[in-house]
């Protein structure tokens, strides 16, 4: 590898020369997601598809046992997992727990910072689709949720590459955990944007990668703005990356858009710190 290049140049080189991808969403959550959006969906069918992958089983129970229904009866099959929690929450929590694994890195400073940027991820996820159907946008709540979900998948991928380019020894020094801080809120809505293009991914998503940082935005992406602001409410309340408590969501220029209510936000706070109580 050229060592003459900048950092993201030899990443970019790297990319391409041993073809790095990160793998596709897990096909059982897809179906499992899907199914979810039937009030006529099959139980038993749901249970039998999430007993397929015991990392989907183990999460579903444990979100049915959190300390969230502490006092409630102890869960132990799937099945009644889905009748506490819903199949729209199940479904939710095994595309979460699908994508969980890729959050893994062999150097521990990396680690630290994936296991941050997890934590936002869901949190985003989560906050984006109740603010949807909080606003009654119900049409848009999936498209909020996996918005949320992917839009700092170029964080993820930037920090999966470095990690890979450590272990084979692809660099002249060690990165420190300061510097891939700094590469990543740097790159990663360009290299998301890139990511959910090859996968083919609908304009929606590449789009929220891309734009959830710039200030201007149409009014009309609903999805966009929901995201951007329960980014920013995760901001607010230090679930990811960064921590800055002086936001003042009422404020900001999404919530203006989405002529949104102090109360609602003040809802919203409340409803991240306790749902990330279930899949903290």
């Amino acid at each position: 590898m050229n060592k003459s290049l900048s950092l993201i140049e030899q990443i970019n080189e790297f990319v391409i020369k041993e073809n790095f991808q990160l793998p596709v969403f897990n096909q059982i959550a897809m179906r499992i997601l899907k199914m979810a959006r039937h009030e006529d969906f099959d139980i038993r069918e749901m249970s039998q598809l999430i007993y397929q992958d015991q990392v989907l089983v183990a999460e579903v129970l444990k979100a049915a046992n959190s300390p969230f229904f502490g006092g409630l009866s102890v869960i132990t099959t799937v099945k009644d997992a889905i009748v506490r929690l819903g199949a729209r929450q199940v479904s939710d929590l095994v595309l979460i727990a699908s994508e969980r694994i890729q959050y893994r890195a062999a150097d521990k400073k990396l680690n630290k910072l994936l296991n941050k940027l997890w934590k936002h991820s869901v949190a985003c996820a989560i906050g984006s689709q109740w603010l949807a159907r909080r606003l009654s946008y119900h049409e848009k709540d999936n498209e909020a949720f996996i918005g949320g979900l992917l839009h700092d998948i170029g964080k993820l991928f930037l920090l999966r590459v470095i990690d890979t380019m450590q272990e084979a020894k692809e660099v002249s020094f060690t990165i420190s955990y300061e510097l891939s801080y700094e590469l990543i809120n740097s790159f990663h809505a360009e290299q998301g944007f890139k990511l959910l293009e090859q996968w083919h991914l609908p304009p929606i998503y590449c789009e929220i990668a891309r734009d959830h940082h710039k200030p201007e935005f149409d009014p009309e992406n609903i999805p966009l703005l929901l995201v951007k602001l329960t980014n920013q409410a995760c901001s607010k309340l230090g679930l990811g990356m960064t921590h800055d408590p002086s936001i003042v969501l009422f404020s900001t220029p999404e919530a203006s858009a989405l002529r949104i209510k102090e109360l609602v936000l003040a809802e919203l706070e409340v409803m991240l710190e306790d749902t990330m109580q279930i899949v903290g």
